[in-house]
């Protein structure tokens, strides 16, 4: 287990994006989120309450970052810092302008490639196609592949004999973890993410030993 020492770090570069590279100026992004250690192991950021907005929903705390900044010089370099929405310049008229999305086209469905002879297909799934519908309003098709036959494995650089000895420890992997078991020691604060349950999914009878789902299309649900 890795400690943390001190308050943690982050690596993070935040920049003005639309300009050249040569020409980005950073943002002072640790003006209103830092990186801090909540205690020795467990790492997040602390978040300026005069700088950002924050909200309960039902999927949690959400947080608005800063929307106004202003280019200032910090000795010989420039950054961006954050204005609060009070202090923009009236001539700016920059209080006047919607920032929401543009309304888009839907999005294209997310589909593998169909070739025949592409290792989607070859060796290929051994049971589907099968449907998932999580929450998002999508549609997920699945299949199932042997653990050492499936796409990723096939394009990993690996040997047969490496994917095989793969397999085997999936094999002894699937047997011995069961599910109502820990592996990781619970966390002391905070509570762990959830996962929709309609992506939870149980293997086809004679599959529960050895093999793996995979998604090959998501699409909208029609």
């Amino acid at each position: 287990m890795h400690k943390f020492a001190g308050r943690g770090w982050a690596t993070w570069s935040i920049y003005s994006y639309s300009e050249p590279r040569e020409q980005r100026v950073r943002i002072a992004w640790d003006s209103f989120a830092y990186p801090t250690a909540l205690d020795s192991t467990t790492f997040g950021y602390r978040w300026n309450d005069e700088l950002v907005t924050k909200k309960d929903t039902k999927d949690g705390p959400l947080v608005t970052l800063p929307e106004y900044y202003r280019l200032e010089k910090d000795g010989k370099k420039s950054r961006w810092v954050v204005v609060q929405p009070k202090d923009v310049p009236a001539e700016t008229e920059l209080a006047e302008v919607s920032f929401s999305p543009p309304a888009g086209r839907p999005s294209e469905p997310y589909v593998t490639p169909d070739d025949p002879d592409s290792c989607w297909k070859k060796p290929g799934p051994v049971a589907g196609p099968f449907q998932a519908h999580p929450g998002d309003g999508s549609v997920v098709t699945y299949y199932w592949y042997r653990f050492a036959d499936q796409p990723a494995l096939l394009n990993a650089d690996l040997t047969d004999k490496e994917r095989e000895s793969l397999q085997k420890r999936v094999e002894r992997l699937h047997r011995n973890w069961k599910k109502d078991r820990d592996y990781l020691a619970p966390p002391a604060i905070g509570k762990l993410a959830d996962i929709d349950p309609a992506l939870i999914v149980t293997p086809p009878p004679g599959l529960e030993v050895g093999y793996v789902p995979i998604a090959t299309r998501q699409a909208a649900e029609e």
